[in-house]
């Protein structure tokens, strides 16, 4: 569908991203300042951000741009105070839960803390994020919206990433759920599944060959950033690339209690298996 602009569509001055200083969140920034939005950038507090705060303000010196350094992983008292804090004198009227990584692993090799601040990040500050922000959006009647980077792996059993599609299956229910609610307030809730994409999420994964597969298809941030501009109010959910359509269509042909049969015989054959059973 032909793109459209967020700043005219919901009569918006500012729009917040977490996970702005790299790969999609980043190219979500861009897209969004070529629209004349001001950004708020929740990211880690570290160069990438600097970085990403630098290049936005060289090429569009007309608007402003707000850095706020957390660890979504982190406290959420601490992270949510700074983005309250850094959005008080300001009416924020898009946001775009993009924040999250990837811990690889058979489950019971990582500590239980390391897994929960995974969930903290990939999932639960999207939930403390979006409850702030409808509340406010409610309360200031603001037409706004809110979208969520789901992934393809929501929809299938995802081995040695357990959390992370788990989480991801979350957040897809989550705002399809939502969608129905906040349509009372005329709020949009988006989400998108895309295919594998070329970013830092697979930096400190070990280099397995099915990663190297998926990338020759792979999508450029801003292929993800452009749909998902494209989409938002548009549609409630977007399947993004070929992988993400087969994993949606994967379980009407075979149904998931069938599938996760099939696969525990022949787990050993996954790449991540033999990888990560060496550890």
């Amino acid at each position: 569908s032909p793109t459209q602009n967020l700043k005219t569509k919901y009569n918006a001055s500012w729009a917040l991203v977490t996970g702005a200083s790299s790969g999609i969140g980043r190219a979500l920034c861009f897209k969004l300042a070529s629209q004349d939005l001001n950004i708020v950038l929740v990211a880690l507090d570290d160069q990438m951000l600097s970085n990403t705060i630098k290049d936005l303000k060289i090429q569009f010196p007309s608007l402003q741009f707000r850095a706020v350094g957390v660890d979504l992983g982190g406290d959420p008292n601490a992270y949510m105070d700074k983005i309250i804090k850094s959005t008080t004198d300001i009416q924020v009227s898009i946001v775009l839960n993009n924040a999250g990584y990837l811990l690889m692993g058979f489950f019971r090799q990582n500590a239980v803390e390391k897994h929960l601040a995974n969930v903290e990040c990939n999932v639960l500050s999207s939930v403390r994020i979006t409850h702030y922000f409808l509340q406010h959006m409610i309360q200031h009647k603001i037409h706004g919206c809110i979208s969520f980077t789901s992934s393809a792996v929501w929809f299938l059993p995802a081995p040695f990433a357990v959390l992370y599609g788990a989480g991801k299956a979350f957040l897809s229910e989550f705002a399809v759920s939502l969608a129905v609610e906040a349509a009372d307030h005329k709020i949009d809730i988006f989400c998108v599944h895309p295919s594998f994409t070329r970013t830092n999420l697979y930096a400190n994964t070990p280099k397995l060959s099915i990663l190297s597969f998926l990338d020759k298809f792979g999508h450029t941030p801003e292929t993800v950033a452009d749909a998902v501009v494209s989409a938002i109010g548009r549609t409630v959910m977007l399947d993004l690339g070929w992988y993400a359509v087969v994993t949606k269509l994967a379980p009407r042909v075979l149904d998931i209690s069938v599938l996760v049969l099939l696969m525990i015989p022949f787990r050993k054959l996954i790449p991540e298996y033999k990888v990560f059973s060496k550890r």
